[in-house]
């Protein structure tokens, strides 16, 4: 019996991804016949058969694996295959799920994760981790509200639309006679408490703690801005409908909004030097909406005549840019005349400098890579590259218990590493479970499974949470990114710690005012 086993040379981590079987499982291959490929973070390898015989996989496709690990077996001989089929049956079968349904272990947990009922799965035998991911898929799709008259019909499925989407139309709305006789230059010129108090004073709809800074300029037949806002230095909003931008979203230096309607959501974070409108953005389609938690990156432009929709935690970084009509030569010539709406959906990705085309739709947690040029589709969960935008493989990769659990565990590290670069006071690290260390005499650990029992004060990370959460506690489910209970400045530290390894925590929306990181 031969064995195939993930070898360490060329690699300069502990795993790497199995990302396809070549060969079905059961079949017979030869010698040096490629039977997978894999792929470390060097290079991406075809591992070939070292005998010939009968190929017996242990590991599915997508998973990440130790390297050293046996990946397969090939038996020579049919007293091989059945002594490997024996010690397959030694091993525990997966754990049902409730009831007369079966079901994997993964999908049980990722039913769990989502609360959804495993009986709406309609298929025969085993319920697998896919067929879950498709059922939250139709439910998530059934659950979507329909694009309504100022959207032209685009589609909002896979879009999670900000609450300022749906304010009441009697919001906001300001005096027409102020707007008539507003003088942009003098507006500017006033302090933020005299801005605030005008714009308030005709209607408009502003929160406390928000912030216009110096030399900004905010117009539009409505406004509506929650609590703690903040416009930096000479913005420019000038909307002939409505902007309405949610609680606790921040922007640059330097930003420009022009367009018919502006729906923004919560926790937004943009950079400096954004500018939203460009050619036809007072034109009857031109409505821009971006989802809660989106990041706008510096120098990014966004050309809105035709609906732009952005959805929730989107990255649009850099100098991307997305344009929703061209400007050439006659279409009577032949020319290209093209106006249509571009979307992102939930999670996606747009690199430094990309370029989405007018009709783009980049599916949810779809990555566009940097400097690539899209003009269709981008299916969801897909990484795309190139001139035009190709999908090229996924966007991200399953994890394997075990690789997840190093990669939460190097987190405390992390962190206890930065602190003490920041120069605080930390103690050692404590090996064991919980693993952790103590900062301004708050215990902070890692445990893979919170079940209580931890002596307050404490800010614990885990995999899975639970026990109940007591007062001085603070527990941050990293799988499920929400945090139960309360922790002060430490809290607020870790929590802003995982925000920048792209863990985003409910409930929100949240903002960093600072602390030990």
């Amino acid at each position: 019996m031969r064995e195939i086993v993930l070898t360490r040379e060329d690699a300069n981590t502990e795993f790497a991804l199995l990302t396809e079987w070549l060969v079905e499982d059961r079949t017979e291959v030869s010698a040096g016949q490629p039977v997978c490929v894999v792929e470390t973070t060097k290079a991406t390898v075809e591992v070939e058969s070292p005998g010939e015989g009968t190929i017996v996989q242990l590991y599915a496709e997508d998973v990440e694996v130790e390297l050293g690990k046996t990946i397969a077996y090939v038996a020579e001989t049919a007293d091989e295959l059945a002594a490997i089929d024996a010690k397959a049956e030694e091993r525990p079968a997966p754990k049902p799920a409730a009831g007369d349904r079966k079901a994997t272990r993964k999908a049980v947990e990722l039913a769990e994760l989502h609360g959804v009922d495993l009986s709406g799965v309609e298929k025969r035998g085993f319920i697998t981790e896919k067929d879950v991911e498709e059922l939250i898929a139709r439910q998530k799709a059934s659950a979507t509200p329909a694009a309504g008259p100022i959207l032209a019909g685009v589609s909002t499925d896979g879009v999670s639309l900000p609450s300022t989407f749906d304010l009441d139309e009697r919001a906001g709305v300001l005096d027409p006679s102020f707007l008539a006789s507003l003088d942009h230059d003098a507006f500017r010129a006033l302090s933020m408490g005299s801005k605030i108090a005008a714009l308030r004073e005709a209607g408009a709809q502003i929160g406390e703690g928000v912030d216009v800074g110096e030399g900004s300029l905010v117009v539009a037949s409505r406004i509506v801005i929650a609590d703690g806002v903040r416009l930096g230095p000479r913005a420019t909003i000038v909307c002939e409908e409505i902007v309405a931008i949610g609680e606790l979203s921040q922007f640059g230096a330097d930003l420009e909004l022009r367009c018919r309607r502006a729906f923004l959501g919560a926790g937004i974070w943009a950079g400096r030097s954004i500018r939203f409108g460009g050619g036809g953005h007072r034109d009857p389609w031109a409505t821009l909406t971006v989802g809660d938690l989106a990041f706008v990156g510096d120098e990014a432009f966004v050309n809105v005549c035709r609906p732009v929709l952005i959805g929730r935690e989107v990255f649009l970084t850099m100098r991307s840019m997305i344009v929703t009509h061209n400007i050439g030569h006659s279409v009577l010539e032949g020319f290209e005349n093209r106006f249509a709406p571009v979307v992102l959906e939930d999670r996606s990705q747009v690199g430094l400098g990309a370029v989405l085309y007018a009709g783009s739709r980049i599916g949810a947690e779809a990555i566009v890579a940097s400097n690539s040029y899209v003009v269709g589709e981008i299916p969801a969960g897909a990484f795309a590259i190139g001139v035009p935008a190709k999908a090229t493989g996924s966007s991200s990769h399953k994890l394997s218990d075990a690789r997840r659990l190093e990669l939460a565990r190097r987190m405390i590290d992390d962190l206890h590493e930065l602190l003490a670069l920041r120069g605080h006071a930390v103690s050692a690290i404590e090996e064991g479970d919980p693993r952790g260390f103590e900062i301004d005499g708050t215990r902070v650990a890692f445990t893979p499974s919170y079940r209580g029992g931890v002596e307050a004060p404490a800010v614990i990370l885990a995999l899975d949470v639970r026990g109940d959460v007591t007062d001085g506690i603070a527990v941050v489910d990293l799988v499920g990114r929400r945090v139960h209970g309360s922790g002060g400045v430490v809290l607020d530290s870790v929590r802003e710690f995982c925000r920048k390894r792209g863990i985003r925590l409910e409930p929100g929306p949240w903002s960093y005012s600072g602390g030990l990181v």
